[in-house]
């Protein structure tokens, strides 16, 4: 099976048909999403059950799929959309801007805490509890920006805020990151890429 690297050209496979590409897009996003979907409820076959329910809509719908430049921030803001869905219509929880009521729950890889112990063990552990003083959306735009790469305009997209609200929450987070930690903010982006670094 040929494995295809630009986006677009996997996706209008995706479209025309082409089963392989649609394997090769699950095949290579699965953990990523089952990461993500994992960090708004602890329930592992309620999020297997959406990332399954959002495949499937891909592939049955394909045919009236738009133009994707870039695959990952679709498949996220897709599980994102399935699973509020989800928790609105069986009543679990709310996901709600203004009350901000989900959970986001943001844990750092074993690997880049292992890898950094000897010198910024303490810092690390400095940094997860600092993490945790920080509301829900704040946590999510950290994971999206330092864990998952993405810019700006995915992450407006995703959270489904403009693209200035998204560079006002990311800004508000860091700076409420380097007040609890107490050191610089340029400390604080060096600190979320080692947490991120596998």
């Amino acid at each position: 099976m040929q494995i295809m690297t630009d986006d677009n050209e996997l996706w209008k496979a995706i479209v025309g048909g082409d089963d392989n590409s649609f394997q090769q897009v699950y095949h290579t996003h699965f953990t990523m999403l089952y990461e993500y979907g994992m960090r708004f409820s602890a329930e592992e076959e309620l999020i297997k059950e959406c990332i399954q329910q959002l495949f499937v809509k891909i592939w049955t719908n394909r045919s009236n799929l738009g133009e994707v430049n870039r695959i990952k921030p679709y498949l996220l803001f897709s599980l994102r959309t399935i699973i509020y869905n989800k928790f609105r219509d069986e009543k679990r929880r709310r996901i709600s801007e203004l009350a901000e009521s989900y959970d986001f729950e943001l844990e750092f890889s074993p690997e880049a805490a292992y890898i950094q112990r000897e010198v910024n063990d303490h810092k690390l552990t400095a940094l997860k509890v600092a993490m945790e003083q920080l509301t829900p959306r704040q946590k999510e735009i950290i994971y999206l920006r330092y864990f998952q790469e993405l810019d700006y305009k995915e992450i407006a997209s995703i959270m489904d805020v403009s693209v200035k609200g998204a560079y006002k929450l990311a800004a508000r987070s860091l700076e409420a990151l380097r007040e609890i930690l107490d050191i610089s903010l340029v400390a604080v982006i060096c600190l979320l890429k080692v947490a991120a670094s596998k």
